[in-house]
């Protein structure tokens, strides 16, 4: 897909499907001008996103790669362990990213690609959200950022909502041109052990054989739960957004009290006609996923071990 060019902003490192977007992203032939990571260790999940480049090869080994904002907008001075998919291989000099400017590199691509660009954020919005700080008429200027986070159709707080409600608060409040994947769509996307098991086989290539390696580790270190396809329909439906239903919704986040952190869909909060705020028009329409046809995304995706 070379009439696009996407940015990926990504907390690589922990859950398995962020390295799995990132493999979906090359190959689909996505034209990726840049990945920036955030939230906690971000040297080492560039690092990650850095060797899964290389290792796949066909020009990707060339995009750079910026660590990005470890940190919240309301904290600072954490101190950070390895990853759940950190390795030896990763301390290597060839893996050092490019640099820590990704809020500029961020603004920078709006600028040079403008509606040609999609941001991709399927981590914690801290990077996003700086950039808007930094320079907001430039990240407007993209042709849309589409996040992986929220939820708009049942009621909890999404992890990367959570990680950092600030910059969510930010995200939302200020960009027309965001279009939201939910995790209570990409729920509906979760694998079982068997495809899991032929995954930890894959060796159609070398990344391939390393997300084998990085599945099998995260299967060690999470032991109650199967993952699902969060990241990689974020990922699938920048280039093909028929892939999900959306529909316009008026979406607020919930920054204090004990809902804090929900990504509030006013349109299908119910019991409008009660409601003195609900025609509120300063909440902005946003494109949100209603629904996707989960086992057709499923058998798409394995496709690519093939």
């Amino acid at each position: 897909m070379k009439d696009i060019k996407v940015l990926i902003d990504t907390d690589i490192g922990d859950e398995i499907d962020d390295a799995w977007a990132l493999y979906l992203a090359m190959k689909t032939e996505l034209d990726i001008v840049g990945v920036t990571t955030v939230f906690q260790n971000t040297d080492e999940r560039a690092r990650i996103c850095k060797r899964l480049l290389s290792l796949y090869g066909k020009g990707y080994e060339n995009v750079p790669v910026y660590a990005g904002e470890s940190d919240p907008i309301a904290a600072s001075g954490g101190k950070y362990g390895h990853t759940c998919h950190y390795t030896s291989e990763l301390d290597l000099e060839k893996y050092k990213p490019n640099g820590d400017a990704a809020v500029d590199y961020i603004i920078d691509s709006c600028k040079k690609y403008g509606k040609k660009l999609v941001i991709v954020a399927i981590g914690p919005f801290t990077n996003i959200a700086k950039a808007i700080k930094k320079d907001a008429e430039a990240v407007r200027s993209a042709g849309k950022i589409v996040i992986m986070g929220g939820a708009y159709y049942k009621q909890y707080a999404d992890w990367n909502v959570m990680c950092d409600v600030d910059a969510a608060r930010d995200i939302f409040s200020s960009l027309d041109n965001l279009e939201c994947i939910g995790a209570d769509v990409t729920h509906k996307l979760q694998l079982n052990n068997e495809q899991l098991d032929k995954l930890c086989l894959a060796k159609s290539n070398a990344a391939a054989e390393e997300l084998a390696k990085l599945l099998k580790l995260w299967r060690g270190s999470v032991t109650d739960r199967l993952p699902a396809l969060h990241d990689p329909l974020a990922i699938y439906y920048a280039a093909h957004p028929d892939v999900c239903e959306m529909a316009e919704q008026r979406v607020t986040v919930v920054t204090e009290g004990l809902a804090r952190g929900i990504t509030l869909n006013v349109d299908a909060y119910g019991k409008q006609a009660m409601n003195p705020t609900y025609k509120n028009t300063e909440i902005p329409r946003l494109a949100v996923a209603r629904s996707v046809d989960a086992p057709g995304f499923i058998d798409t995706f394995l496709s690519f071990f093939e």
